[in-house]
């Protein structure tokens, strides 16, 4: 037997399986990168925050417009003067009188001044758990809305309306002058975004809510969000800090309790200190009540979640 030919073939042959074994390894890297699982909690944040800010939006609307106070509500304090009027609310949440996509039960404290068809609102959360333990969530600062006419309200919140940790025992102090109102209203003014990259670095979120000429009754209004950010900084596991966006998000308490029924939600992963894009996820609500959103477009990070589906997990 000649084996003149058996070494460099053998050494050929080990040479094409390093080759393999290298190319395998390095493609499996690669998945590993591509193979995050969509990181959803800010966009969460926003929904929950978002739907919070329009139940007492609505409830304070209700009040100052048509004298309407749900069952859960106590006046502590209501004063008409010309030309405005201001009181102050207590509403217990509870399994009878829950809040839109939140488990949380406890008391909300809303102080609130108006005046013609717009007003001011500032709203202290007590014994909840509305972002998880570790955010800890107090409420929101002086928050504007505005009597849209034909049963719809327009409010908004930004970033710096939301109150984390201390500071919360001066959130019922409202000034009471008519030109700082003002001033607050003309946050309305600015322009609704439609796109999702743009309202993801905005960190301001517009709730509209129509009541459906229904005022007394607050569980079927329907809420539309617009806008996204970051309410707390997020980071994600894979490195990055994540961001959302909410475009056209509709939901509906008696309608669905699990996930919004229509409209986009946007999950994107920055690069930290630069404007590097290291993934991002479009989702699309869907009407199901399923407590889940479609993914309709995966990049980056997350590439092996296209065609899958989400689960929001609100509670």
């Amino acid at each position: 037997m000649d084996t003149s030919l058996f070494f460099p073939v053998t050494k050929v042959r080990l040479i094409l399986f390093f080759l393999m074994a290298v190319m395998s390894l390095t493609s499996c890297k690669k998945w590993d990168e591509v193979n995050y699982n969509p990181e959803i909690e800010p966009l969460i944040h926003g929904i929950k925050t978002s739907a919070a800010v329009g139940y007492c939006a609505s409830v304070a609307t209700a009040y100052f417009t048509d004298g309407i106070v749900p069952g859960n509500a106590i006046v502590s304090a209501g004063k008409k003067s010309s030309p405005a009027e201001t009181m102050i609310m207590i509403l217990t949440i509870d399994d009878s009188w829950p809040l839109p996509f939140n488990s949380y039960r406890g008391q909300i404290t809303m102080a609130g001044i108006w005046n013609g068809n717009g007003g001011i609102i500032t709203a202290l959360f007590t014994d909840m758990d509305l972002l998880g333990t570790l955010m800890l969530f107090r409420g929101i600062h002086t928050i504007p809305l505005m009597d849209m006419g034909d049963g719809k309200i327009m409010t908004l919140f930004a970033e710096q309306d939301v109150i984390m940790g201390e500071g919360s025992d001066t959130l019922l102090h409202l000034n009471m002058e008519i030109a700082w109102m003002n001033v607050e209203l003309e946050r309305l003014d600015a322009g609704v975004p439609s796109d999702a990259f743009v309202a993801a670095k905005q960190n301001v979120w517009f709730i509209s809510v129509n009541r459906n000429n229904t005022v007394s009754e607050l569980y079927d209004d329907d809420y539309t969000i617009n806008g996204g950010g970051q309410m707390a900084r997020v980071t994600s596991s894979s490195g990055g800090v994540l961001y959302h966006a909410l475009i056209n998000a509709k939901f509906q308490h008696t309608l669905c309790e699990k996930n919004p029924v229509s409209g986009i939600g946007f999950i994107q992963n920055m690069e930290v200190g630069s404007d590097i894009d290291l993934g991002h996820i479009m989702l699309g609500f869907h009407d199901l009540c399923d407590g889940k959103a479609d993914v309709d477009l995966a990049t980056g990070k997350y590439f092996s979640s296209n065609f899958k589906t989400v689960n929001l997990n609100f509670n």
